[in-house]
């Protein structure tokens, strides 16, 4: 269908894998698209779309759409429940998520435990 770009939406991780592997055998540029999820499932995008080849005109950049500062009230309060929060990929800065190599070692956080969220599950005495 000749399509310029596709975006990704991560958290629907098989679908999106596929998707993007398709993308790149057709050389078609893939973009992370968040579906203004949670400050934790942007950290889940933010993986997918630094390991994306470049998208066009971006010098060694992957794209990531990101809007949940903007729609959700507790915001602030929600990215105080990563383990990471003071990091310095978590924050925007001049329009970027400043990855680095202690991102890529540690997947960003994304496999660290998270109190707020396995305390909702624990079983109640």
């Amino acid at each position: 269908m000749e399509y310029r770009a596709v975006a990704l939406k991560p958290i629907a991780k098989t679908l999106s894998m596929k998707i993007a592997k398709v993308a790149a055998e057709r050389k078609v540029p893939c973009f992370c698209a968040d579906q203004t999820v949670n400050p934790v499932l942007v950290e889940w995008n933010k993986n997918v779309a630094a390991r994306l080849k470049s998208f066009p005109g971006l010098d060694n950049l992957g794209l990531l759409e990101s809007n949940g500062h903007q729609n959700y009230v507790n915001w602030h309060q929600m990215k105080k429940n990563l383990p990471q929060c003071k990091a310095p990929w978590v924050d925007v800065k001049d329009g970027f998520y400043h990855t680095n190599e202690e991102y890529f070692n540690n997947g960003g956080g994304i496999f660290d435990s998270i109190p707020h969220y396995e305390g909702m599950f624990r079983k109640k005495q």
